[in-house]
């Protein structure tokens, strides 16, 4: 795992130092903090996931969770950039556990706690004199916690990562305002889609009489509002 991290930084540090040297007469390198609110939203597929079986269903029901790091951006060209950094993310989710059988129903809340490093390229378009529109994909490379375990009356889960890292398309769209002396100021939003699942999913239900045991892989999209600053390069700016 040690390794696998050095060698995902020294990635990072390449894919950062590749664009900025091809283009190392427009190069301008920005730094900042963002931060991004987390928020259901079912068009894009961040809404509620269902299970049934033997008729239990099992409902997995996102809220409002929590996305905030640091952001380096490099330009290479007019109308190009180059964003990495690394973000703290905390996805919130209830899990609800029906039987309509006995009318029963149990809830439990869990935390999905990620480490995000985001590799994406920026195409920026010029709406007025200091204010731009951009449009970013990317890939984002997310580290996972291990796992959570929450024991209820009736209800035992267990939220397993897949693995320790599991890479993820990055789609953002938003506006950018460039201050003369106080820094670029940024409103968007962005969503992230796995390409694998990353969370196995291991409930224990007691139904009195027998036990249903069900496991079930999650993907887990999200979607964010997105709000960034990025420091003045220099006072005369």
């Amino acid at each position: 795992m040690r390794l696998g991290a050095v060698i995902l930084v020294c990635y990072v540090m390449a894919c950062i130092s590749c664009p900025t040297s091809c283009f190392a007469q427009d190069r301008e390198m920005t730094v900042g903090f963002q931060l991004k609110p987390i928020f259901r939203n079912e068009f894009f597929n961040s809404g509620n996931v269902s299970y049934s079986e033997n008729n239990v269903s099992y409902t997995v029901d996102p809220r409002v969770g929590f996305s905030g790091g640091m952001i380096i951006r490099s330009d290479f060209g007019k109308r190009f950039s180059f964003e990495t950094g690394i973000n703290y993310v905390r996805r919130n989710y209830t899990l609800l556990v029906s039987d309509p059988d006995s009318s029963f129903n149990e809830s439990m809340n869990f935390g999905v706690v990620e480490y995000e490093i985001p590799l994406s390229f920026l195409v920026y378009v010029r709406l007025a004199d200091r204010i731009y529109m951009n449009n970013s994909v990317g890939i984002g490379f997310n580290m996972f916690k291990r796992s959570e375990v929450d024991q209820g009356v009736y209800v035992k889960s267990v939220f397993s990562r897949s693995t320790w890292i599991i890479p993820s398309m990055i789609a953002n769209v938003g506006c950018e305002y460039r201050s003369t002396s106080s820094g670029n100021f940024y409103i968007g939003g962005s969503y992230q889609l796995p390409f694998a699942k990353i969370l196995t999913m291991m409930v224990d239900y007691d139904r009195g009489n027998s036990i249903e045991s069900v496991d079930y892989k999650l993907s887990l999209g999200y979607f964010t509002f997105d709000f960034k600053y990025f420091f003045p390069v220099n006072a005369d700016n």
